[in-house]
């Protein structure tokens, strides 16, 4: 009986075990069931590409969508660039779910440069500051940025400069702005220095047919001579020195119109019938501040090299109180001619006899860029590249002659 008892007994507590234990696998099957179920999406977008350092994203705005409550969750952190790891616990039905999602917060923003204007306009020997065109350096997160003239990591900004208020020309000052990152950006301010209200006239020396009627050499002189000539003539090139004179002295007018001077032609075609003292009026009809009359020169010798530049002497009979300015703009121009151009300088002349600069009421000279004679110089002074370096010097003997 006793062993029959005990066999009943063990036959329960084995029912009861397997009855257990096969709660217990279907609680367990439930409670995965539930667990696997649990989701959390969050933006795909947003996750892959990154969030915008300093933005206001918060760890709900990744949430898309959740199956689940959600118990706790790490909050993002947008002030801190760099992977950030979130960890989010859901629930549901009594089971709990740990997710984790790694989050990059980037800086893509570059800082922005604003600058009270991009072109400016300077005169001759005015003040200038690089700072005083900045309205604002900002980065967006950060905030303004300070200038250092030092390489540093991060966090300001710089700029470059080659302005020279003591020389006209067109000038650049470039900034540059960095982040804490590093990120980088530029902005451009265009610098102009001009001598305002100055006028040019230039006389492009000659013409295409000569007038060989008489005028004055000077106001109430007895001496006359032809109005205008053709000029001499190119041999190596087979150019005539009038279109020689002419190319250059286009040239010239937009060199110095870049300069910022007001700049008047005596002539700009080769088909005109202009005397020596028209043009001489001509200038003194704008009250030019400088007048200047392009020749080349010519030899019966080939050998015979050089440019110079002309101008009245002191004692001149019909406008000695331009002496003192004429000579001035004369040596300016002849010394940065010749820098410009490598021909040899042969200095300033003094003559009386020319009506071009008799009859100037302006300061005034003759340019002789060099000699049409000699094969080598000829050549040079008809080749349009070169002639750009006879503009530059000549318009760098004009800035020399007012600064």
């Amino acid at each position: 009986m006793k062993k029959y008892k005990k066999k009943i007994i063990m036959g329960v507590v084995l029912v009861l075990v397997v009855a257990l234990a096969g709660y217990m696998y279907y609680d367990n099957q439930q409670k995965q069931a539930v667990y696997n179920s649990i989701e959390l999406v969050l933006d795909e977008t947003l996750i892959e590409e990154g969030i915008e350092y300093g933005s206001d994203t918060t760890t709900n705005d990744l949430i898309v969508e959740v199956d689940g409550e959600i118990k706790s969750q790490s909050e993002l952190d947008t002030s801190i660039i760099g992977t950030q790891t979130l960890e989010f616990v859901v629930t549901k039905q009594n089971v709990s779910k740990t997710m984790t999602y790694n989050v990059e917060i980037k800086d893509t923003m570059v800082p922005v440069i604003t600058l009270t204007q991009e072109n400016v306009t300077l005169e001759y020997g005015d003040d200038f500051d690089a700072t005083d065109y900045i309205e604002s350096i900002k980065d967006p997160v950060d905030g303004d940025l300070s200038y250092s003239n030092e390489e540093i990591t991060s966090g300001y900004y710089t700029y470059e400069s080659n302005v020279n208020v003591n020389e006209a020309g067109n000038y650049t000052v470039t900034y540059t702005a960095y982040d804490q990152t590093g990120n980088s950006s530029t902005a451009t301010l265009n610098i102009t220095i001009v001598f305002h209200n100055k006028i040019i006239v230039i006389n492009p020396g000659h013409q295409a047919t000569g007038n060989s009627s008489t005028e004055a050499i000077g106001p109430g002189s007895s001496t006359t001579k032809a109005k205008v000539t053709t000029g001499a003539y190119c041999s190596a090139s087979g150019k005539s020195e009038s279109q020689i004179n002419l190319e250059v002295a286009l040239k010239l007018k937009t060199e110095l119109e870049s300069r910022g001077y007001t700049v008047y032609m005596t002539r700009t075609t080769q088909d005109v019938d202009i005397s020596n003292k028209e043009r001489a009026e001509i200038a003194n009809s704008y009250n030019a501040d400088a007048f200047i009359s392009i020749h080349c020169d010519g030899s019966t010798s080939s050998s015979t090299t050089g440019a110079h530049t002309i101008c009245i002497t002191s004692s001149n009979p019909y406008c000695s109180q331009l002496y003192s300015s004429s000579s001035k703009l004369a040596s300016s121009v002849i010394n940065a001619y010749c820098n410009s151009t490598g021909i040899s300088n042969n200095g300033v002349s003094y003559r009386d006899d020319l009506t071009g600069l008799n009859w100037s009421e302006v300061p005034a000279i003759y340019i002789e860029m060099g000699f049409l004679s000699n094969s080598n110089e000829g050549t040079k002074l008809s080749d349009s590249s070169f002639q750009s370096k006879c503009t530059t010097g000549i318009a760098n003997g004009i800035d020399d002659y007012f600064s």
